[in-house]
């Protein structure tokens, strides 16, 4: 936005900067990173839903789906090091491709951080409290621990659990990233602490010893004394050959958390040293996470067999009434379950409870900064871009984001019309973008690109535009993937409008959404038109810090 400079010339911008502060050192930004991919909730995927597609490998579905995601998180890294600044792809690809380019991309990915609002705020319910409270009503034979566990994987429970959650992330944003951050650290070593617990029983103890005390638990829980044998029966699940074709296309479970290790591009503007760390902390945790997923899906197929881990995921939440349960046992409260010490169930379920919303905050913060960006280029009301002087936060923004994410969460507990796949194709659509400014920024704006950290040759070529070209190709796969997985809730078959908004209209709805990005920026460029303001000259320059 134009304004006169008081004796300084002409300023682009809505201010000289956004008094936003960088509080995030480098272990923050990794953990931020990697609560977003919430290792243990992904894995938890895993298990309940790809083992039911058939013949599925889940580690190398594991290993090759980091492959397609590394080249993207690498992608945003080296951005991240050359435009560190708060608003992610906004920034990128607005200064590279251009101010409308960068409005769709940015938008798109703003439009599904709201609709994703309800996703893991509800999974906090779900795989977090109710198993916690399901091992704990095992062990001491608290019959109210499990009604409250029912309850909360109920509708009613996730959304209740889920609104307050989103209510306290809010206020702990509100209060700044430095008290943020210190919470998260936290929570990360419970989340931690019970990951390697989960390995070293799955690994200590025998697969016969697990199973045993698995059964006796569980048996508590259902009064069945056949429980594990009754599980396999009623899900009527046949382990299958190796299908390559499934392996692929299940890796849309796998992606949908592991697909989005950048969170901390979009706080560039609040990361300490953004131009040194964020090319190194976004892919490595893209690494970290396939580390620890693979040690997880190692030792827990090893203690619990194909056989057991397969029909779980064929019963499904939807059977497991069939066999006395509320819900599938998730994979961790199996070890729990089966380590017969209550000291050990305890920590491994109230640690998981931190791995199962890990991505809201990440959500929830990052778009709030995407609302300061537009803001502060103009496109928006300044108000978006308001900064507590106390709290160096955007606390309008916040808010905003807050009390959406919560009318999200009603959408997804409450109607059958968000799956919780439909929006990664779209989110792909902006990564893209993303990967094309990349490969183009050494071209379309040289001297930006000479003047970085990152201005590294392979021969005559870039090695941002190589890592670029390789992320679209990497994301052309995934979409692929999301589009033929017959549960992704979005699909190219027209015919599928019959059934509702699911499948053909959720393609559409993928589509619209990121073209809507274009229609606002329109509007905005003709309204500060109208008051004699020229939008472009903003994105002639990074943005202010």
């Amino acid at each position: 936005m134009r304004e006169s400079g008081q004796g300084r010339g002409p300023r682009v911008f809505t201010r000289a900067a956004t008094g936003l502060v960088r509080e995030a050192g480098l272990f923050d930004a990794l953990i931020y990173n990697v609560n977003f991919i919430s290792i243990g909730l992904m894995v938890a995927l895993m298990f309940l839903y790809m083992p039911s597609y058939g013949g599925v490998n889940l580690p190398l579905s594991l290993v090759f789906c980091a492959l397609l995601a590394l080249p993207t998180a690498a992608t945003y890294g080296m951005l991240a090091a050359i435009m560190p600044r708060s608003g992610g792809d906004y920034v990128y690809v607005s200064r590279v491709l251009g101010p409308a380019w960068g409005m769709m991309s940015n938008w798109n990915t703003t439009v599904w951080w709201i609709l994703y609002g309800g996703v893991p705020s509800a999974f906090l319910a779900s795989f977090g409290i109710a198993p916690f409270m399901r091992i704990l009503a095992a062990f001491t034979g608290n019959e109210s621990l499990l009604r409250f566990a029912d309850w909360a994987a109920s509708a009613t429970g996730m959304f209740v659990i889920g609104a307050l959650l989103i209510v306290v992330l809010v206020g702990l944003f509100i209060l700044g990233l430095g008290v943020y951050f210190r919470v998260q650290n936290v929570l990360f070593a419970f989340a931690m602490l019970a990951t390697v617990l989960v390995i070293v029983v799955a690994l200590l103890r025998s697969p016969a010893v697990l199973q045993s005390s698995l059964a006796q638990q569980l048996a508590a829980l259902t009064g069945r004394g056949d429980i594990l044998e009754a599980l396999i029966r009623e899900s009527g699940y046949q382990p299958q050959p190796f299908n390559l074709r499934n392996t692929l296309i299940t890796m849309t479970w796998i992606y949908l958390t592991m697909g989005f290790s950048f969170s901390s591009a979009y706080i560039g503007g609040e990361v300490k040293q953004a131009s040194k760390i964020q090319i190194w902390v976004i892919p490595g945790t893209v690494v970290y996470a396939l580390v620890w997923g693979l040690l997880l899906v190692w030792s827990v197929s090893r203690a619990f067999g194909e056989d057991l881990i397969g029909a779980i995921s064929t019963l499904g939440d939807a059977g497991a009434s069939a066999v006395g349960l509320a819900a599938a046992p998730r994979f961790h409260e199996l070890v729990a379950l089966g380590s017969g010490n209550l000291l050990l169930a305890f920590l491994i379920g109230f640690g998981f409870i931190f791995w199962s919303y890990a991505w809201l905050p990440g959500q929830i913060l990052n778009a709030s900064r995407n609302l300061v960006a537009y803001a502060i280029d103009g496109l928006m009301p300044s108000a978006l871009a308001a900064v507590s002087p106390r709290f160096h936060t955007p606390i309008v923004s916040l808010v905003i984001m807050g009390a959406l994410s919560i009318v999200s969460l009603a959408i997804y507990v409450f109607t059958p019309y968000f799956a919780t796949l439909v929006g990664i194709f779209g989110f792909l659509l902006t990564f893209i973008m993303v990967s094309l400014s990349a490969v183009l920024l050494p071209y379309r704006r040289p001297e930006l690109f000479a003047s970085s950290p990152v201005a590294w040759r392979l021969g005559r070529l870039p090695v941002v535009s190589v890592v670029g070209a390789l992320s679209i190709v990497a994301c052309l796969i995934m979409q692929w993937a999301y589009l033929n997985d017959p549960y992704s809730g979005i699909s190219l078959d027209p015919s599928t409008l019959r059934e509702g908004i699911l499948g053909f209209g959720m393609f559409l709805l993928n589509v619209g959404i990121f073209l809507s990005g274009l229609v606002i920026y329109g509007i905005a460029r003709w309204w500060r038109g109208r008051q004699g303001i020229d939008l472009s000259l903003a994105y002639r320059e990074i943005p202010v810090e």
